[in-house]
């Protein structure tokens, strides 16, 4: 199917009941599967029992993150794709936003769930990125007061997410800018690593009409808004990357008085669901399978939370991730959303992390939001996994995984050395950080892998 009947597709499927949504599911799937089998060694290797092109897939044995990155070569069906030639065009940093061999788009995770993924997009995943979430949000902004905001704010966009990697934010966004002559000198990337009054500086002088953004971050510039030092006036937000309260999204439309959305995505499949006007999160089924499913891979009952999901993305073919161990938990609802549509609903469990405030200059209060402190850490050569705990007014601990045969004291130092620069530059010298005899470790009560929290409050 061509991009623009395959775009046309994509709205018409918004209106489908679930039996013609599960149609296309399957067709994609079976389409998949016979493709991948041909083109790829090692799904070919894994399907080798598997009878029929489009049938056991049930029976396909699960992957991981490791054994992708492990075969990276076997499992990527062009060969003139690479790890060898990916990972020299990764260490280039001037080519955040630029295409490998001038045509795919590379995009790599950031380790917070074991070891670091490298996922390269061709042309149909890269315009599911932008095309599926639009069949959600863009009716929303048809109204006169929302589409006055987008004229008058002249459709600028901001995105709040880590720069300064190949990130799918950063460097999906730099792909934007460079490709695009409307939307490139329109949206402007925001880390969240900066001052909390530099962001809210740079967003009164940029007036944006669309903020993607964490929702640890939102909340901050709501806080913001309401004390008269942000005076912003979107027309959506879109919240991403952490879990959000029903609370905070209703906040967030109360203080900025526009259309709020949550999206869940990750770096391998980005738009995998997006919040309805009714507020539902709704999977995007048509082009994602997710199996949710309990530690040894069995499915778990409607309406309970997995303890991870398996991902089948139904529209990348040169990286095919088939039954692919996504790391969160989820829990697709029994009950139908009262918007009527045909495709199912989620419940997500996000990372889970707390804003840690510290007393900076003059007794102000200064935020430190937990993806940025987490990225401090996990930008450090080695590093897979890691949580950050607060221990006093001004001390840390760190706990973190390491790739094999790496020097811990070594690696330690520079980890220490990264925070102690990241919090002088918050305003916040003289942090004390240590390092904790604790590896990274779920809560063996409620199952969670919090990143950022404190465990003593400060006295």
């Amino acid at each position: 199917m061509m991009l623009g009947a395959t775009k046309l597709d994509i709205w018409r499927a918004k209106w489908a009941g679930p039996e013609a949504i599960n149609a296309r599911q399957h067709r994609r799937l079976t389409d998949l599967l016979a493709f991948a089998r041909l083109h790829s060694p090692f799904y070919r290797e894994r399907f080798a029992d598997i009878a029929g092109p489009g049938g056991g897939f049930a029976a396909i044995p699960p992957v991981t993150k490791a054994m992708l990155m492990d075969r990276f070569d076997d499992v990527v069906t062009d060969p003139a794709v690479t790890r060898a030639g990916i990972d020299t065009f990764l260490a280039d940093q001037g080519n955040i936003g630029r295409r490998y061999r001038g045509r795919y788009p590379v995009w790599t995770t950031s380790g917070t769930t074991g070891d670091p993924g490298v996922f390269v997009q061709d042309e149909l995943s890269l315009m599911l990125v932008r095309a599926v979430p639009r069949r959600w949000t863009a009716p929303a902004l048809l109204t006169p007061a929302m589409l006055a905001r987008l004229v008058r704010n002249g459709m600028h966009g901001a995105e709040i997410a880590v720069t300064g990697g190949h990130f799918a934010g950063a460097a999906g966004i730099a792909l934007i800018q460079r490709e695009s002559r409307f939307l490139g000198p329109r949206i402007r990337m925001i880390s969240p690593k900066r001052q909390l009054d530099d962001l809210v500086d740079e967003l009164n002088a940029w007036q944006p009409a669309f903020i993607t953004g964490y929702s640890t971050v939102l909340v901050e510039l709501a806080r913001a808004q309401r004390q008269r030092r942000l005076s912003i006036s979107p027309a959506m937000i879109v919240v991403s990357g952490e879990p959000i309260s029903t609370d905070s999204k209703r906040e967030l439309r109360q203080v900025f008085g526009c259309v709020v959305r949550e999206m869940y995505g990750a770096t391998e499949a980005v738009p995998l669901a997006v919040e309805c006007d009714r507020g539902s999160v709704h999977l995007n089924s048509d082009w994602f399978v997710l199996e949710p499913v309990d530690s040894d891979y069995r499915p778990v009952k409607l309406g309970e939370m997995s303890h991870t999901v398996l991902l089948t993305h139904l529209g990348n073919r040169v990286q095919p991730l088939i039954r692919y161990d996504l790391g969160d938990s989820v829990r697709m609802r029994a009950d139908p959303c009262r918007c009527a549509s045909g495709f199912p609903v989620i419940e997500v469990e996000g990372r889970q992390g707390d804003v840690l405030w510290f007393r900076g200059p003059h007794d102000r209060q200064v935020p430190i939001f937990p993806l940025a402190l987490t990225s401090v850490v996990e930008a450090v050569p080695s590093v897979t996994r890691c949580q950050i705990v607060r221990t006093g007014e001004l001390s840390m601990e760190v706990r973190f995984d390491l790739v094999a045969d790496a020097d811990r004291m070594s690696t330690w130092s520079r980890v220490r050395d990264a925070l102690q620069r990241f919090f002088a530059g918050q305003g916040v010298p003289g942090v004390t950080i240590e390092q904790a005899v604790e590896r990274p470790a779920r809560n063996p009560r409620s199952g969670k892998f919090r990143h950022v929290w404190t465990e003593r409050r400060a006295q």
